[in-house]
């Protein structure tokens, strides 16, 4: 292998690396700007500048080419510039942060693009190194952010694209310039240590109108902390009993001032998560989602011995703790135990038998997994509940405050449906249900805010129904602190009541299943955004197809085989999720693997493909081992969760191999099969069309769930096997 062939490796591997490690901290970012669906569509959006760029390569490929080592330089400064721009500007909107984005997309899709062309007859090694560069970004984009920030890594990602463009230039530069290189390169070493942006405001998040504190001017911040999961900021108000914590600007949840005297905090009884404390024993509590600890200080004024707070953003424990002067470190107490993890992962794996199980407010809208899909956790759906339900003492109740009776209406569902697996007949939920609706909280009027009918409800569940004292005691206490009782069994029976306004205002009442676990979608069907932008997409695919003359049977199978690979790489990630745990395992396993893996199949396809017949026999081996791995995932689910991490984790590795290794050989052996002259535009088609992907992932599963989609993935390939000989992918010397 020449100098030439490993120079170009070299330079496709760090600009696939760059890519993913941008892509991934992209998103995070965003996540501190945007809401829930917005961020999926701002990266969408982004992400077209790789095909973009395949197709503007393709027009002087040659003179790109020659100068490939300086254009890896720009493509390094081109990231750190948007980057400080969208950071230090005000906040403008989601076009205005898409169009921005999208530049380091579409020159890094231009570099490997035109690489791949003039280098056709080596395809399957340069494939290999985009794989490869590809995985390993995948993999360490989380621990560099969680090492430093995702601003730090942004710039020492560009420092080691802008070291490997100075050092693989074919012509030397003057000394003047030399000096300048270094120069720049020294500042962007240095900034990945100590970066510019600590000196410069955070504009465009300040400004955003996803954070909670845009309009107040009086506040200061008093500890913050960007990780690859969650931006997580502390407010000081200046009111001297609250500090408040915001997770990516929004999902405020205040710390108490406490010193280890119960007596300071004796406010919190008046506030509705008191209430889930009240009408059970008094011995051991879990909290899912443990904010600033308020409702472990609510816990302990109810009387409970001991408190288990489950957190999966590490942030909000970190933040409690570096300010346990103000919170008396309240995660740290004797009869407290802190856990930082998902919690549905954490009570499939507990041990323990809880009086109360309560989930406050714990989901932040803005989440968004890592930018390649959107993600979404398990919390809510019927199977969760019935796990609850399942790890309660006798008499013992699950617990949700929830945002509006939007999610009531989810959650309501979701739990006459696992009352009903367990034999519970329909005729008697309501004895099993209670909700009471805030009025106010912390001495502020709620009620009604946002429009909403039922402001911030508690909906309390137990598998034995209420008793009548009970019931007697629960609406005694929730008239005591001014909170509205919309249904209590016996003494305040609305149930049908309620039933009949959720229907009336025609919310979905869909429960979320571990299949189609969108909580948080609730309108019917697929959001307008999404099939609008798909349509753009076809249309752009099209105008390429027909301004280049591109043969239509090359078209389909560089579109199907984008298609099907996004398919079942993002539906592996969400349906990992359960089986190990946190989306972050998920994401890093599945992506890592596959794309490796799958490099490591395109290397390969080089050696095999002189002899192989017209048909491309990868395409049903992807098929037939990818229904393999969604049935292995079905079945064994269950089974796998009890085994610990590292024996998971070598399990599901072994599993996605050889998928990954089979999933790698399409593309480069279809661009052997092609004139050199059109790789770009095939290789722009194909980067437009795993932004199809990705948009038909979240749209087919948010209709017809995830098992179906992986499922359609597969039958793409094996429809492309069926096909594949009249696409015209056999003679390269025509088309």
């Amino acid at each position: 292998m020449g100098a030439s062939i490993r120079k170009d490796m070299s330079l496709t591997f760090g600009a696939a690396y760059a890519l993913i490690v941008y892509e991934v901290c992209l998103s995070r970012f965003f996540s501190a700007l945007f809401e829930n669906h917005a961020v999926f569509i701002a990266i969408t959006l982004a992400t077209l500048g790789i095909g973009i760029g395949g197709y503007l390569s393709s027009r002087t490929p040659g003179d790109l080419y020659r100068l490939r080592s300086e254009w890896l330089g720009g493509f390094s400064l081109v990231l750190v510039v948007v980057v400080l721009i969208m950071y230090g500007m005000p906040y403008f909107g989601i076009w205005y942060y898409s169009a921005m984005a999208i530049l380091p997309f579409l020159v890094g899709g231009m570099l490997i693009s035109c690489v791949m062309q003039n280098r056709h007859l080596e395809v399957s090694v340069l494939y290999f190194s985009d794989l490869a560069g590809a995985g390993l970004g995948a993999v360490s984009a989380i621990p560099l952010m969680n090492l430093t920030s995702p601003l730090q890594t942004i710039f020492l990602l560009s420092a080691s694209l802008f070291a490997m463009s100075l050092f693989t230039r074919a012509n030397k530069s003057s000394f003047r310039k030399s000096a300048v290189y270094f120069l720049l390169l020294f500042f962007l070493l240095y900034n990945a240590i100590l970066p510019i942006t600590e000196q410069l405001p955070f504009r465009s998040y300040r400004t955003s109108p996803s954070n909670v504190f845009m309009a107040e001017k009086n506040i200061r911040i008093v500890f913050s902390d960007w990780n690859a999961f969650s931006k997580t900021d502390v407010y000081d108000a200046g009111d001297g009993q609250l500090l408040y914590i915001t997770i990516d600007g929004g999902a405020m949840s205040p710390i108490s001032k406490y010193s280890g005297d119960l007596n300071l905090v004796d406010y919190l009884k008046n506030t509705t998560s008191y209430l889930a404390f009240q009408l059970f024993s008094k011995e051991r509590a879990l909290i899912i989602g443990a904010g600033g600890g308020q409702e472990v200080l609510a816990a302990q004024l109810a009387g409970f011995q001991k408190i288990e707070a489950v957190d999966i953003n590490s942030g909000s424990f970190n933040a409690v703790k570096e300010l346990s002067a103000f919170s008396g470190d309240v995660f740290h107490q004797p009869n407290v135990r802190a856990v930082i993890s998902d919690g549905r992962s954490y009570i499939r794996q507990s041990r323990q038998q809880y009086d109360v199980i309560y989930l406050s407010l714990v989901k932040k809208k803005s989440e968004n997994g890592f930018g390649i899909a959107l993600s979404e956790n398990y919390l809510f759906t019927q199977e969760a509940i019935t796990a609850y339900l399942a790890k309660l003492n006798p008499g013992g109740k699950l617990a949700f405050l929830l945002h509006n009776e939007k999610e009531l209406a989810k959650v309501k569902k979701a739990t006459e449906n696992a009352l009903l697996s367990q034999g519970i007949p329909s005729t008697q939920m309501q004895n099993h249900l209670a909700v009471i609706g805030t009025y106010q909280h912390l001495g502020h009027v709620v009620w009604g805010m946002g429009g909403s009918l039922i402001t911030r409800p508690l909906v309390l569940i137990g598998t034995e129904p209420f008793t009548t004292s009970d019931a007697h005691r629960l609406k005694d206490e929730a008239k005591h602190i001014q909170q509205i009782p919309v249904h209590i069994p016996y003494v305040q029976d609305r149930y049908r009541l309620l039933t009949n306004t959720l229907e009336e205002h025609q919310l979905n009442k869909i429960s979320s299943r571990d299949d189609k676990p969108y909580f948080y979608l609730m309108s019917s069907g697929v959001p307008q955004a999404f099939v609008w932008l798909l349509l753009a997409i076809l249309s752009m695919v099209t105008m390429i197809v027909r301004k280049t003359n591109y043969a239509h049977g090359r078209a389909v199978y560089f579109s199907g085989i984008a298609i099907g690979f996004i398919l079942i790489e993002t539906t592996l990630i969400q349906r990992l999720i359960l089986t190990l745990g946190h989306p972050t395992y998920a994401f890093v396993l599945v992506l890592g693997i596959l794309l490796v893996s799958g490099g490591i199949g395109s290397f390969v396809s080089g050696k095999w493909r002189k002899g192989t017949t017209r048909r491309f026999h990868s395409l049903i081996c992807i098929a037939i081992y990818a229904l393999g791995v969604n049935s292995a995932i079905t079945w064994y689910n269950d089974q796998l969760i009890s085994l610990p991490m590292p024996v998971r984790l070598i399990v599901v590795g072994i599993l996605l191999v050889p998928l990954g290794f089979f999933m790698g050989m399409p593309f480069p052996i279809g661009l052997s099969r092609i004139p050199p002259r059109i790789i770009a535009i095939s290789w722009a088609i194909n980067g437009l069309m795993t932004v199809v992907g990705s948009l038909l992932t979240v749209m087919i599963s948010m209709t017809i769930g995830f098992s179906a989609t992986l499922a359609i993935g597969a039958a793409i390939y094996g429809l492309l096997y069926g096909i594949q000989p009249q696409l015209g992918m056999q003679n390269p010397e025509t088309g």
